[in-house]
């Protein structure tokens, strides 16, 4: 049983020392307008908090119950591999079955989401720390939020750059590798902060 010091403490690894996009590295391969449109940001990075939360407990149960029991751990990888891809189907054939409206609006985000590295990432950090289910589906969570406001302040970000004052050399991907940068080097104060 997690004590609420024990949760908030992991939910402020994941949204901000271990953010998934910016500290961790994850998450980056995703929809190409989720950097550009913060409106696509926010709906990518809502799809994968909702693809996080689902893989989380969906790795949780398959570990605890299945793997675990088992003897069967080494097979992880494997396992949630296999599960995310399933849940952003059944998910995106659920909407579209039962809501769709936003079936339509958001089955681009989706799909982008279910080679995501992050919702496979936050699984098997999960995995790896023995976290309880509580604290699972807090850092699932946080680790989304985080995700979708690190690909919103960007997309921002990218608005209010003006290309035309900025250096040629420096036009187009390595100003946006020094933003992301520098919003990488915002989190750096707070490494360390982890709950096991």
């Amino acid at each position: 049983m997690n004590t609420v010091l024990e949760l908030a403490g992991v939910a402020l690894a994941a949204l901000l020392a271990e953010n998934m996009v910016l500290v961790s590295c994850l998450g980056i391969g995703t929809h190409r307008q989720s950097f550009e449109k913060p409106r696509e940001a926010i709906r990518t990075g809502t799809c994968l908090t909702v693809v996080m939360v689902l893989g989380a407990l969906g790795a949780w149960l398959l570990d605890y119950l299945v793997l675990s029991q088992m003897g069967w751990q080494h097979f992880r990888v494997l396992a949630f591999a296999l599960l995310i891809p399933g849940l952003v189907a059944g998910l995106r054939g659920f909407l579209r079955v039962f809501v769709p409206e936003l079936s339509r609006r958001m089955d681009d985000n989706l799909a982008s989401i279910s080679t995501n590295c992050a919702a496979l990432g936050s699984t098997l950090i999960i995995a790896q720390r023995s976290y309880g289910l509580g604290a699972a589906l807090v850092f699932a969570l946080f680790g989304g939020i985080g995700v979708t406001l690190a690909l919103a302040s960007f997309a921002s970000l990218q608005a209010e750059v003006d290309l035309e004052r900025c250096p040629k050399a420096f036009r187009g991907p390595p100003i946006q590798l020094i933003t992301a940068g520098l919003m990488a080097m915002a989190l750096v104060g707070f490494y360390g902060l982890h709950v096991h």
